[in-house]
């Protein structure tokens, strides 16, 4: 799996707010379907400004997404970075939380 995959599998649309916003463009999507057929000058500029509406809310939602997405590289590469520059602190620091679960479980099973 490259760093593309994990990042796209990372930001995927699980979250309960994407859902929500999802399914409210659907149904306003829906509602203008519905309501095609009636006519009248009130109807017709509710219709069109529930477009307007719905046109900007999708533009925004795609903004979201696009900074999301800029963020998530944006620290993809500064880890990158410092894990490259500083390997042996990284190591280091992974080797010291390491220890120290290891004797956490080990104070925990010597308890019992």
């Amino acid at each position: 799996m490259n760093k593309q995959e994990r990042l796209r599998n990372m930001f995927q649309p699980s979250d309960s707010s994407t859902r929500t916003v999802r399914d409210l463009i659907t149904g306003t999507e829906d509602l203008l379907r519905s309501t095609a057929s009636y006519s009248g000058s009130e109807i017709e500029a509710a219709r069109d400004k529930l477009k307007h509406q719905l046109d900007a809310a999708r533009e925004q939602a795609k903004g979201w997404e696009r900074a999301a997405w800029d963020r998530a590289r944006e620290v993809s590469h500064a880890t990158d970075e410092y894990v490259h520059e500083n390997a042996w602190k990284s190591v280091a620091g992974a080797a010291l939380i390491g220890v120290l679960a290891g004797i956490c479980m080990m104070s925990d099973h010597r308890r019992r």
